[in-house]
């Protein structure tokens, strides 16, 4: 934004009193003043809302923004809350998330941004509406994350189950609520 003084602003038969010392001049800087920290905001409103610039106290709210507030975030990752930096990739993917929403390949990706991990797997058992997600080795630290993820997306008629390599480690029959 340019850089416009309040008195510049002003018609032309008031401006002309407005002479060095005046209280005119005096209550229009003060105006100033006060508009300083709100265009600073405006001059750098992008990288509010862009979530890879944004402050990490803004991130929860843009997520809230793009219907992700409920998966939370926190720095240590514990918890179902998913790393802050993870949010920020889900987020800035968020459009494309959710226009795969409940298909095996959104899914997928969802848990790659999650966790920033590849290798997961989504198979769909034909006609029994129960899908098995199978879990890297590395993501293991991650499962109680991951199986609140795959509550969350699956379609809201299909159980799901949740595998490390070959072994089940958690089964859901049935849909919990996410809130």
């Amino acid at each position: 934004m340019a850089e416009h003084k309040l008195v510049d602003l002003l018609p032309e038969v008031i401006n002309a009193t407005a002479t060095p010392g005046s209280p005119l001049t005096a209550l229009c800087e003060a105006a100033n003043d006060m508009h300083d920290p709100v265009v600073a905001v405006l001059d750098d409103l992008d990288a509010l809302l862009d979530p890879f610039r944004t402050e990490a106290r803004f991130v929860r709210y843009l997520a809230g923004w793009v219907d992700l507030g409920w998966l939370g975030a926190n720095d240590s990752g514990a918890g179902t809350g998913m790393r802050l930096s993870r949010l920020r990739d889900v987020i800035g993917a968020s459009a494309q998330l959710s226009a795969r929403r409940g298909t095996p390949a959104g899914l997928k990706r969802f848990l790659h941004l999650a966790t920033g991990l590849d290798g997961f797997g989504v198979e769909v058992v034909p006609g029994a509406f129960h899908m098995r997600v199978r879990v890297p080795e590395a993501a293991r630290d991650q499962l109680e994350l991951i199986g609140h993820l795959v509550r969350a997306l699956r379609p809201a008629h299909v159980t799901s189950e949740v595998a490390v390599g070959d072994g089940v480690t958690g089964s859901n029959h049935g849909r919990e609520d996410i809130a």
